[in-house]
């Protein structure tokens, strides 16, 4: 497999790509981006639709490691390890003289799912997805796909549904892969963009005017700054205290978050200013363990 070849596939990933703009990229006539492209057409068509050549089926035989890292980087949980394979990762792009790539078939089915709901957000790609959600029957949705998202240990894909739906056009939604069964290309949208570049978790994306202020007290703001944990995208450190105590910020999409994150430190982490939402989550954390002391 020619450099070539190698930054085509890696550029495909991106975008669907003219001839032209292949031409230019490499200094070459568009004759000699066809013959080069030839020897790959199980992988790669040339779509008259769009007028640019794209990945046959989504799923790539061969995926770039700088493609395949930028995907999967936040599925390593220790944050401090993370930062090292990010600065692998931006020596090897920096790096123009040769591309890695990864032969997808020796990836999980998680993977491939992920790659390919990648890809079709990259190229506006309304899907075709079987789907089963809180042990409900399997379901046939089209979905405009937006961005991945992961929470380290699971992986969401954030879309939207297509007009093509019988029901709850144009919502939003989290979808977890773990529900995902066959996924089928169904139609690209030209001059159109779907990846949204947002963070989120399973309850949707974070939305900068959607937090809780809160306070760690020595023990637990010591954890988080060890951890790292006050790098996720969903933390912002506000203040650090003479007593070690420190404020943050935290987005959140459903109270649900909050509550399992205060109960989970309880006394360690408690919520400031917002007084209606604080006596809120205490309530049902003061439920909760009546509860669970009469179990």
């Amino acid at each position: 497999m020619d450099e070539r070849i190698k930054k085509i596939y890696q550029e495909l990933y991106k975008s669907p790509r003219s001839k032209e703009y292949f031409a230019e990229l490499f200094e070459v006539s568009t004759k000699t981006i066809e013959n080069t492209i030839s020897n790959y057409k199980n992988d790669i068509i040339y779509d008259r639709k769009l007028s640019a050549y794209r990945f046959k089926n989504l799923l790539p035989q061969y995926i770039s490691y700088e493609s395949f890292f930028k995907l999967f980087q936040n599925s390593i949980g220790n944050n401090v390890i993370k930062n090292d394979f990010i600065e692998i990762g931006k020596s090897i792009s920096l790096d123009t003289s040769d591309v890695l790539m990864i032969d997808t078939s020796t990836l999980s089915d998680l993977a491939h799912r992920i790659i390919l709901c990648d890809i079709a957000t990259n190229h506006n790609c309304i899907l075709e997805i079987e789907y089963s959600g809180n042990s409900k029957p399997k379901e046939i949705k089209f979905i405009r796909p937006h961005t991945i998202i992961s929470t380290g240990l699971t992986y969401y894909l954030y879309c939207s549904y297509d007009e093509k739906n019988i029901k709850d056009v144009g919502q939003h939604r989290s979808l977890g892969f773990n529900g995902m069964g066959a996924i089928t290309p169904y139609e690209y949208v030209k001059d159109d963009r779907f990846r949204i570049e947002q963070t989120g978790n399973a309850y949707g994306l974070y939305e900068k005017d959607r937090f809780v202020t809160l306070k760690l007290m020595p023990y637990s703001a010591n954890f988080f700054k060890r951890e790292g944990l006050l790098q996720k995208e969903n933390f912002d450190f506000v203040i650090e205290n003479s007593d070690g105590s420190i404020l943050i910020n935290m987005y959140y999409n459903s109270k649900q978050e909050i509550i399992n994150l205060v109960q989970q430190w309880m006394p360690q982490i408690s919520i400031q200013k917002n007084l209606e939402l604080k006596n809120e989550i205490y309530s049902i954390i003061q439920s909760n363990v009546e509860a669970l002391i009469q179990t």
